[in-house]
């Protein structure tokens, strides 16, 4: 417990200096007043000053993390004549129906007087083909722009956003674009970025649309090519979470994984750092975006600890890979997709011993499937409870119809993994071998596509909620932090009650 009180002062004090700008002195200041609390006698005491050293120093890991923009920025040539840039792409582009979002590095800047050196990140929107990957070099002529910014209190700020992922500029649609020789080294990145493509093109020939679109976001964690009609049946379903690769697809790998060491009898070792390997270029494989990263966080640390034969607490798991991904990078903090991630994970853990409770006071058939029903629908209660809140706040969209879509789409999704993995691998080898395998996972792709657009239907399916500020979120988990503790100590006296009854 004392662990995960230093692991949240952590991620408050990146919150606060983050959030509220509390100048780099203060933390410093904090810092040396928690050191000198340490050396007291009582324990709650030196706790109390090891967590309030932990906020400070996440505080001091966010500002040592801020980029100093000196006078080689590629921002100073924002909003002038028109300009050529070199540099090459630094991330997995973002592909989308319309085109290619490219994350630039810039090396040099060409304006009408000469070549110069420059660094910085520039967001560039460019065709769909060619395809450009992490590592090329290209040569780009347009206009710098700096991103638009919000015009009201409590609208989505742009420039803030982007600003997080150290970007200043944009250039829209550049007028010259060339690929150039020599690319940069990326250690591989670019060739798994180009196997990630191959392997949606090897898909998109197995099997039809609607179906290769969700197979490809299932298995690959691409969504550009889903059709609009689709997006929104999901949307509108709450269940747009099977569409993208989650700490669940993990969870399914893992156990895969343990199924197979099992089958060829590998020893506990061996079998780990096989699982482990296997894990993380699946991880890189899908995009490694943050809440990727999150989730082979917690699976590698559970897999360690089953190895080591140690008993792996959940919450520790959690708050150790958000530390972990924190302290690499304090800005994924603000990540939406990792906000979403962490809180569901952490509301599974929370309350899903509640709700199981609570539907346990219905009267439910024993059968195979029905269980199968009852679980994802205790799974996805619990997981709403903590992520509902951050989802009205941003989209304003509340699915009455989440429920009863997850309960007939959940169970599925585990059968079109497993069947759509094969058909690909099978493509992988021979087309038309994977072509026969494709057959097997067509029925559960189509069956996940149909529920999702018949639920979708009605009009009371999804409701529009007004805007709310952040304060009344902030209310929001005030209230359902309150209701978890208050459950929890209700629980705790219970079984206190039942043990000394027991032994009496």
């Amino acid at each position: 417990m004392n662990l995960i009180r230093l692991a949240i002062g952590w991620l408050v004090g990146i919150g606060l200096a983050g959030s509220f700008n509390v100048p780099l002195p203060w933390w410093l200041i904090v810092a040396t007043v928690a050191l000198v609390g340490l050396p007291f006698d009582r324990s709650a005491q030196r706790w109390l000053a090891l967590s309030v050293l932990c906020c400070a120093l996440g505080g001091v890991r966010f500002h040592v993390a801020q980029p100093l923009i000196g006078p080689q920025h590629i921002e100073r040539w924002a909003d002038t004549d028109r300009l050529t840039l070199v540099g090459y792409v630094a991330e997995e582009p973002r592909r989308d129906d319309r085109g290619q979002q490219l994350v630039l590095e810039a090396t040099h800047t060409r304006t009408s007087e000469r070549f110069v050196m420059t660094e910085g990140r520039v967001l560039v929107r460019v065709p769909p083909y060619p395809p450009y990957y992490p590592g090329d070099r290209l040569w780009l002529e347009g206009d710098l722009i700096r991103p638009a910014t919000t015009q009201r209190v409590g609208e989505f700020d742009y420039r803030a956003y982007l600003a997080r992922r150290n970007i200043f500029v944009l250039m829209h649609r550049p007028t010259v674009i060339r690929q150039l020789d020599k690319p940069a080294t990326y250690w591989g990145i670019k060739q798994i970025s180009q196997f990630r493509e191959h392997c949606r093109q090897i898909i998109l020939r197995l099997l039809p649309e609607p179906q290769a679109a969700l197979a490809i976001g299932i298995l690959l964690g691409i969504q550009a090519g889903l059709p609009e009609t689709t997006r929104t049946a999901f949307a509108a379903t709450g269940t747009s979470h099977i569409l993208v690769v989650s700490g669940w697809n993990f969870s399914i790998a893992a156990a895969a994984l343990a199924a197979l060491a099992r089958l060829l009898r590998l020893p506990p070792w061996p079998a780990f750092w096989l699982s482990l390997a296997i894990m993380w270029i699946y991880a890189g494989f899908t995009g490694a975006s943050a809440a990727v990263i999150r989730a082979a966080m917690m699976a590698s640390l559970a897999l360690l600890a089953r190895t080591a034969e140690r008993q792996s607490e959940p919450w520790r798991l959690l708050l150790a890979a958000c530390w972990l991904l924190t302290l690499i990078n304090p800005q994924t903090l603000w990540d939406l997709g990792f906000q979403l991630s962490a809180l569901a994970t952490a509301s599974l853990f929370a309350f899903g011993k509640p709700v199981d409770y609570w539907l346990g006071v219905i009267r439910w058939s024993c059968h195979p499937v029905v269980d199968a029903m009852r679980e994802a629908l205790g799974a996805t209660l619990a997981a709403q409870v903590l992520t509902l809140p951050l989802m009205l706040y941003h989209f304003g969209n509340l699915s009455l119809i989440a429920p009863l879509a997850n309960i007939v789409i959940v169970p599925v999704v585990p059968f079109a993994m497993l069947l759509g993995g094969c058909a690909l691998l099978g493509g992988l080898i021979w087309l038309p071998l994977g072509q026969w395998l494709a057959l097997g996972a067509w029925l559960p792709l189509s069956w996940i596509n149909s529920v999702a657009m018949l639920l979708a239907e009605p009009a009371w399916a999804v409701v529009r909620l007004p805007a709310f500020p952040l304060w009344l979120l902030i209310v929001m988990y005030v209230v359902i932090g309150g209701s978890w503790w208050r459950w929890v100590r209700d629980d705790g006296q219970v079984n206190a009650e039942a043990v000394r009854s027991s032994v009496d």
